[in-house]
Parts: structure tokens; sequence; C-alpha cells
């Protein structure tokens, strides 16, 4: 592993990995699936490229579910002590979305956008500059060109 990695890992210790690039962008989904399986308000996602997660340490175990219009999604998580790692699709888009709290340097885990606000618990208030939409966006482009204005020279 070269010094320029992201590292990242579950609560025990038991699964780690690196990401050899940095998000292409990080929001907050506030989904209901997405506020159950993070066990809060929401869950920040940093959207990753497939080929640069590199599992370093230990195993996955995946749960699947359906969504949609019968698109398979699933997360994977330590199976020894349950945090997740990442989601993905199957078929894979060569996207995964890696959980912010896993990752080791936090800077690398600032959102710029709400998704599912319909679900959002009645408190959260988003930041005033950040992206918000109601419901799943159509494209991720907005949410990608703003990280990038943020926080470009983390890439």
């Amino acid at each position: 592993m070269s010094s320029g990695n992201i590292t990242g890992g579950c609560q025990c210790g038991a699964v780690r990995y690196f990401l050899s690039k940095a998000p292409n962008m990080v929001y907050t989904c506030h989904c209901s699936n997405c506020r159950r399986a993070s066990s809060s308000a929401f869950n920040v996602s940093c959207l990753v490229a497939a080929e640069s997660f590199n599992l370093e340490q230990g195993q996955l175990a995946r749960i699947v579910w359906m969504v949609g219009n019968n698109i398979k999604r699933y997360g994977e998580f330590c199976g020894d002590c349950g945090v997740r790692i990442r989601h993905g699709s199957d078929p894979n888009d060569g996207i995964y979305a890696v959980r912010g709290g896993t990752l080791d340097d936090q800077k690398y885990a600032q959102p710029v956008a709400h998704i599912w606000l319909s679900s959002a618990a009645g408190w959260f208030i988003p930041p005033a500059d950040d992206l918000c939409f109601e419901t799943q966006p159509d494209n991720n482009s907005d949410i990608e060109a703003l990280y990038k204005k943020r926080f470009g020279d983390l890439a």
C-alpha cells in the first residue's frame, strides 16, 4: 500500500481496505433503507470507482435487496462486528458507495448534497449551500461538480 492511499475499515478491525483514488462525490441519503442500515438519521455515501477499492484484510459478508424497477442492490459489511462498508448494484455499474464513517480520514467524507429528503427526519435541516433532492436525482453530475469545486484538492 502506498502512502497516497485512503484507508478505512470496520469497528472491530477485522476488515481493512484502501482506496487508490479519492471519492468522486459525497452525499447523504435519507431514504428509509439507508436510515435503517446506518441506525441513524441518514447515511454518508462516498462514491468511488470500483477499481479503486482494495480489500486489504478480512472478508465482506453481503445482504441483497431489490429496489425500484427490479434493480438488485447489495450492502457489504464486516461479518464480525456488522459495520457496513460499501453498497453496490448487481450487475455492477463500476461504482461503490463506501460508507463515510468507515474512512480513517474524515476529510474525504464531507457531503455536498442530500438525497431522499422526502424521507428525512423532520428535525434535519440541510446546510444552505448544499444541493438538495426530494428523491433520487436523475443523475449525479451536479453533485459531482460541486464536490470537485469544493474539494478538488483532495483528489
